[in-house]
């Protein structure tokens, strides 16, 4: 049996492009065709729809690629080669894991043989081409985005608080813009608070303290002030603004700045966050431009809630240690929890706090501030009893494999086979008997033991290989919690987090108890 393992994904950006469902069913028909003598098995690995083929974390992808390394697939096929990959270098790896574990690569649209060299070559031309489509698109997007900076046009998506989009024309195109509404009064009673003196952190408690919400109604946290508190488009485009701006290397502003910085208006900024961590080692500046809504914020104030964030910022990071599960920790409820860290009265409280409870009250959670020290201490008392005991690691989604018996399984496919074989000689002699039809039911019935028998050498041989691997995963983790016990005064904590964070899917607290799973 062929095992074929068809590929599909849809970008979220290519509207025209073909749909999953499509793409699965034209590599399944472009199969039959191609191995027609063959009979064949399908997997389906489909739910990488939104994704694109720069990002290389997709799930189905992973998934099919962790079944190429076990030996699961035979053939991988895709609709079309830019739905694997859209860069040379990471397909050129991609292609090699498949070769190094004897698996076939296909591509209907393309329909090349990558067992020729010449069709090894007409398959890294296509995926150089593809690659200058990802990248001459990307450029034509950024030039666009440019373009509508110049002009204060809004590119959509969700409106910052306070403000709403209206539509009009310009020339014989109808635009988006940015306005202020009705609830502009609330962006602004936050931007007085911060300048009536408190932290971010203390006008995250006052916020909970006197019932001040999100516009969905939940608790802010501070990411979502500082979002707020931060964002350029509340503030008025004078000199003053046009001057901080310029001071920093991070924005990119008009050619005719001077002109457009009259103080009348507020601003826009594009590109104001990375889509990705890969991006955001080498993000390109954050344009400002000119809208045509009224400033909420004057640029004086605006300002100095700038630098008070960024001198508050540059304090917290130096100072604080903020948790070693940070990232890892879940409450109960199966949410995320955070690290909460502030002064009160001369008293540094260090807790840890479920997200849910922290943005929608404790009605909905009832697990309150866990104190950090307690946590991270019961945390490396488990790592101290695993050191101890290698067998206590537990895999998560690890079961080990049943007992399977590949050598006598063999030997019953071989006494079936003949048996198949006798039945289809005394069928040749008998095909106008009556009995023929009794004789193709009996070989149709020992062919289906087969193909179970085979099913499960296959099943055994992937539980085989999973426990190796699982093995190997347990023999890591141990000797990364040796590490860390051992070095433990001597790494930092940033270290010591990003160790944890390798090993450990997650932490779960629950009723004064601390489950890990690997």
């Amino acid at each position: 049996m062929l095992v074929i393992g068809i590929y599909a994904r849809k970008s979220v950006y290519r509207d025209t492009s073909e749909s999953v469902a499509t793409q699965i069913k034209l590599c399944k028909e472009y199969s039959r065709i191609m191995f027609r003598s063959q009979e064949l098995d399908f997997i389906v690995y489909g739910k990488d729809e939104g994704f694109t083929g720069f990002n290389m974390n997709r799930p189905s992808f992973k998934e099919m690629m962790k079944d190429v390394e076990s030996g699961v697939l035979n053939v991988v096929m895709v609709y079309r080669l830019d739905r694997i990959s859209r860069n040379v270098p990471e397909f050129s790896q991609i292609f090699d894991r498949l070769q190094k574990n004897q698996v076939s690569f296909v591509s209907v649209k393309e329909s090349f043989d990558t067992s020729t060299p010449i069709g090894r070559t007409v398959m890294y031309i296509l995926a150089a081409f593809a690659q200058l489509e990802r990248d001459t698109t990307s450029e034509r997007v950024s030039d666009n985005m440019d373009e509508m900076a110049l002009h204060g046009f809004w590119t959509g998506g969700k409106c910052p608080a306070g403000t709403t989009s209206v539509k009009r024309m310009i020339g014989n195109k109808e635009h988006s813009f940015l306005i202020l509404d009705n609830n502009i009064d609330y962006v602004r009673n936050l931007y007085s608070l911060m300048l009536s003196g408190l932290s971010i952190t203390a006008l995250e408690r006052h916020c909970r303290n006197h019932g001040i919400k999100s516009l969905t109604g939940k608790f802010l946290n501070t990411s979502q002030l500082y979002f707020i508190l931060t964002n350029p488009v509340y503030c008025q485009n004078s000199p003053e603004a046009l001057e901080y701006f310029r001071g920093k290397d991070n924005y990119k502003l008009p050619d005719n700045a001077e002109a457009l910085f009259d103080g009348k208006h507020g601003l826009i900024a594009y590109g104001r966050y990375p889509q990705s961590k890969q991006a955001a080692g080498a993000r390109k500046p954050i344009t400002i431009a000119v809208g045509i809504h009224d400033y909420a914020i004057t640029a004086q104030d605006w300002i100095a809630i700038q630098k008070r964030l960024g001198e508050n910022k540059q304090v917290r990071t130096s100072k604080y240690e903020l948790g070693l599960l940070k990232g890892v920790l879940r409450c109960s409820c199966g949410h995320r929890m955070i690290t909460k860290i502030y002064n009160q009265k001369g008293t540094q409280y260090r807790n840890y706090l479920c997200s849910v409870r922290d943005r929608m009250g404790k009605e909905y959670c009832s697990t309150g501030h866990i104190r950090m020290d307690e946590v991270d201490d019961m945390f490396l008392e488990k790592l101290k009893a695993l050191q101890l005991d290698k067998s206590l690691i537990q895999i998560r989604d690890y079961a080990p494999p049943a007992e399977f018996d590949e050598r006598s399984a063999k030997k019953q496919i071989g006494a079936l086979e003949i048996q198949i074989d006798n039945l289809t000689h005394t069928l040749q002699d008998n095909l106008d008997a009556p009995a023929a039809k009794y004789i193709i039911r009996q070989i149709d019935r020992l062919d289906g033991e087969i193909n179970a028998l085979q099913s499960e050498i296959q099943r055994s041989r992937l539980q085989a290989s999973h426990a190796k691997d699982a093995q190997n995963a347990i023999d890591y983790i141990y000797s990364q919690i040796c590490y860390l016990l051992e070095q433990f005064e001597s790494l930092s904590y940033r270290e010591k987090n990003e160790l944890i964070r390798r090993i450990v899917k997650e932490c779960v607290f629950e009723s004064d108890n601390l489950k890990i799973v690997f």
